[in-house]
C-alpha cells in the first residue's frame, strides 16, 4: 500500500468516526427531548387530574347533601302530625270530617273525644276555658289575613311590609293549622283577649300543665318564632295525639322539631311566595292609596 493510499484510508476512517459521533450526539439529544416531552405531558396530566377528582367529589357531596335534605324533610304522614306552616302549605287534596263542639265551632271528629274530656277536666277543677276560633275554611282565613294586612297599611306600613307583618300574626291562607280542624284558639273565662296577657290566666296555666294529657300542645311557644314562623301565641293549641303530645311536652320542643322539619326561617322563600300567589286572593291597593302610605318599613326581620 502506497503512502497516498494510507493517507486516503486514514481520512476516510476519520470521516466515518466523525459521522458516528455526530449520530450518537443527535441520538442522545433526541432521547433527551423525548424524555422532556414525556415529563411535561405527565405534569400536565397530573395537574388536570385533581380538578377531575375535585369535580367528582363535589358532585358526590351535592348528591349527599340532596339525599340528606330529602331525608330530613321526609315528614310523617299521620293525620294528627300533618305539618302546616309558612313553608309547608296544607295539601291540596286534604279533607277532614268535622264535628260540632258548640258556639258554631268545629273540630276534626277524631280529636273530639279528647277535646271534650279536656274541657270537662278543667271544669271539675274550677277552670273555665272557651274556644274563640277553630276550623276555618280558606275563604275565612283569606278574609282574616286581608283585614290584618289592611290594619298594618292603615298604620303606615308599605303594602309588602304589611303582608310580612300580617303573616306573622295571621297565617297566610293555605298555611294555617286552622284549615286542618286540629287547631283551637282557647281563652280563659276571666280574660278573653288574644294577647300575651292570656298566659297569666287560670285557663292558660291549667292548659300548660294538663293539655298534653288530652293530646294537645301549645303550638307557638315563646321564643320559637324562627322555628315556627309565628309569634308567641299563648292561646293557640294544636291536637297531635296523646303519644306525640306527651313526647313533645317532655322534650320541650316544637312540632317542627318533633317531625324533623327545617325551621321556617330556613325554608324556601320562593316556594312560600309561589304558594301565596296561588292560594290567596289579596288585592293590591290602588296607586292613589300606595302613594298615600306614610312610611316604608325598612327594618330587618325574620318574617317570611
Amino acid at each position: 500500500m502506497t503512502g497516498r493510499q494510507k493517507k486516503r484510508l486514514l481520512a476516510l476512517t476519520g470521516s466515518l468516526a466523525m459521522v458516528i459521533c455526530a449520530g450518537m450526539a443527535l441520538g442522545t439529544a433526541y432521547a433527551q427531548t423525548m424524555e422532556q416531552e414525556q415529563q411535561e405531558e405527565a405534569a400536565v396530566q397530573s395537574s388536570v387530574l385533581p380538578d377531575v377528582l375535585e369535580e367528582e367529589t363535589l358532585e358526590d357531596t351535592e348528591e349527599k347533601l340532596s339525599d340528606d335534605t330529602q331525608e330530613e324533610e321526609h315528614l310523617p304522614e299521620d293525620w294528627n302530625l300533618i305539618l302546616v306552616n309558612r313553608t309547608h302549605p296544607i295539601p291540596e287534596d286534604y279533607q277532614v270530617e268535622l264535628k260540632n263542639i258548640g258556639s258554631g265551632h268545629q273540630i276534626d271528629a277524631r280529636a273530639y273525644d279528647d277535646f271534650r274530656a279536656m274541657i270537662q277536666a278543667a271544669k271539675r277543677e274550677g277552670v273555665y276555658i272557651y274556644v274563640t276560633s277553630s276550623y276555618r275554611d280558606l275563604d275565612k282565613q283569606t278574609d282574616l289575613y286581608n283585614k290584618k294586612v289592611e290594619s298594618y297599611v292603615m298604620q303606615g306600613y308599605s303594602y309588602e311590609s304589611a303582608k310580612r307583618q300580617a303573616g306573622q300574626v295571621v297565617a297566610v291562607p293555605g298555611t294555617s293549622e286552622h284549615h286542618l280542624g286540629l287547631a283551637l284558639d282557647i281563652v280563659s273565662s276571666e280574660y278573653r283577649k288574644l294577647d300575651e296577657k292570656q298566659e297569666e290566666t287560670k285557663g292558660f296555666q291549667w292548659l300548660s300543665e294538663h293539655s298534653w294529657e288530652y293530646g294537645f300542645i301549645l303550638r307557638y311557644p315563646n321564643g320559637e318564632t324562627e322555628i315556627t314562623g309565628i309569634i308567641y301565641e299563648p292561646w293557640h293549641f294544636r291536637y297531635v295525639g296523646l303519644e306525640a303530645a306527651k313526647e313533645i311536652t317532655e322534650a320541650g320542643i316544637t312540632l317542627e322539631e318533633y317531625v324533623g322539619a327545617k325551621p321556617v326561617s330556613e325554608g324556601l322563600a320562593a316556594l312560600e311566595e309561589q304558594e301565596r300567589q296561588k292560594k290567596t286572593a289579596v288585592q293590591t291597593p290602588s296607586l292613589e292609596r300606595q302613594e298615600g302610605y306614610l312610611k316604608e318599613d325598612t327594618e330587618e326581620n325574620l318574617y317570611e
